[in-house]
């Protein structure tokens, strides 16, 4: 070895000082181009494995990943028990009766993992005890019998050309293996809130699109063609009956994503089979890891969420209101800053940010290129940046921005847009609208990001 270093220091005596400079620029630039992803490569899956060992999962469990080209697919997800009765059609109109029928129509089929707390793996809504406060849930959560299966869900959105509906599902708690919970307080919290949204043509009135939340990062499920957008699509968007998306929750930590073919490898145990109950009699859920296949669960609107969204805002797990801390959305046209909550009240405010359960308007992917609250409050243009579709963003109606901040969204959106533009940051550094061209340096570099951002997903699913 030192023969070669002697022969290398020799070889590059012969060049002046400005040659050998360019020799480490050269150096230091094969490194990141091939080094860096080969070194993140191999601590990720390093990551990986220990974890596997040392939580003593299995990996198929964590691990899979749809790599296979899923859009030429004609699998499908054939699951057990009575499917969802179709709601009373309603003729469309600008009418709430019109919306509900929707989140009715499009109601999810939930896949839901249960592990060894039952009770925690169940999801309710955030006042299942009566009261508005979350700081006492995971307490209350002992005591009530039965816990009613219930999600949140609503028409967030119509534009010109689709309906953007959310749904939510909040856990009494997030929680975790018992050995990464002795190690880190980061792997659990009391209070939990994961969710989804879709798209729906108004053309066809078919699901066409999806983001899932999962682990502070977004998920995305296609069920037409291939995408170009500034994310990479993880999956296939599945259906039953035509309407229903097929959503896969975890057990423990409960990230939400659109199901594939391979979670029926492990729906034989510990699986809770949920579908609205629509005009059926309730059937609840049983506290125990058994399979049950004909479990009911209730929709009910974000109507609390938006009263509380503004305050009272508690901190360090006292006060009052469901929310705590603060963000900043940016500020209206009398110059006042639009602020809303954080993070979902808990006792457990010491636990670090990223990993508190937030309200859908603070989900924020950081790698993605879209600022805070635009998923939620404006999600055409998400939609848009993440999947490269090119849409309409001009609202029909917005419920979120209409209920929390009572301003005309168009309005908001145009002020904000030009406003937060000129801060000149990574998210705001000029329109939102994503056009990558097809070739040329930009589509490399568009190709070696997404390959990145399809590992860190990956990672982020294999360790939970």
């Amino acid at each position: 070895m030192s023969c070669v270093v002697d022969w290398v220091r020799v070889k590059f005596s012969f060049f002046g000082p400005k040659a050998r400079v360019a020799f480490r620029i050269i150096n230091v630039l094969v490194f990141l181009v091939v080094g860096g992803p080969v070194f993140v490569l191999i601590t990720g899956e390093l990551l990986i494995q220990a974890n596997e060992v040392l939580v003593g999962e299995v990996g198929s469990a964590r691990v899979k990943d749809n790599g296979k080209v899923w859009w030429h697919s004609g699998d499908d997800l054939r699951l057990p028990g009575p499917h969802v009765p179709a709601p009373a059609a309603v003729a469309p109109a600008p009418t709430d009766a019109y919306r509900r029928y929707l989140v009715e129509l499009y109601s999810p089929v939930i896949i839901h993992k249960i592990g060894y707390k039952p009770e925690w793996d169940i999801p309710v809504r955030i006042d299942f005890d009566g009261n508005d406060n979350p700081r006492d849930n995971k307490a209350s959560g002992k005591k009530i019998r039965p816990l009613e299966a219930t999600i949140y869900g609503e028409v967030t959105a119509e534009t010109a050309d689709s309906f953007y509906l959310l749904y939510c599902l909040y856990h009494l708690r997030d929680y975790d293996h018992p050995v990464r919970e002795t190690l880190t307080n980061w792997s659990y919290h009391d209070s939990d809130n994961e969710g989804f949204m879709i798209r729906v043509d108004k053309k066809t009135m078919k699901v066409v699109q999806g983001d899932g939340w999962f682990h502070n990062r977004f998920f995305l499920a296609n069920r037409g063609e291939e995408t170009r957008g500034s994310e990479p699509v993880q999956g296939k968007l599945y259906v039953e009956d035509d309407t229903h998306p097929i959503i896969y929750a975890q057990s423990m930590g409960h990230g939400v994503r659109f199901a594939q073919p391979f979670d029926l490898d492990e729906i034989d145990i510990n699986t809770k089979f949920l579908r609205f109950q629509g005009e059926r009699p309730m059937v609840t859920s049983t506290i125990d890891r058994t399979v049950q296949a004909d479990a009911t669960y209730k929709i009910v609107p974000f109507d609390l969420w938006y009263r509380f969204a503004k305050g009272p805002l508690g901190t360090k797990g006292k006060g009052t209101g469901m929310f705590e801390d603060s963000i900043t959305i940016g500020k209206d046209e009398m110059g006042n800053k639009l602020t809303v909550g954080r993070f979902i009240a808990g006792i457990d405010y010491a636990k670090m940010g990223w990993s508190r359960p937030k309200p859908p308007w603070s989900w924020d992917d950081g790698w993605d290129r879209i600022p805070i609250g635009v998923w939620h409050f404006f999600p055409a243009r998400a939609f848009e940046s993440h999947f490269g579709t090119p849409l309409s963003d001009h609202y029909l109606f917005d419920n979120p921005v209409s209920q929390i901040f009572g301003v005309d969204p168009n309005a908001l959106q145009t002020h904000l847009m030009v406003k937060n533009s000129r801060r000149g940051g990574p998210k705001w550094g000029g329109s939102l609208k994503v056009a990558e061209p097809k070739y040329g340096r930009s589509h490399y570099r568009r190709a070696a990001s997404l390959w990145y951002k399809r590992y860190i997903n990956h990672l982020f699913r294999s360790l939970g």
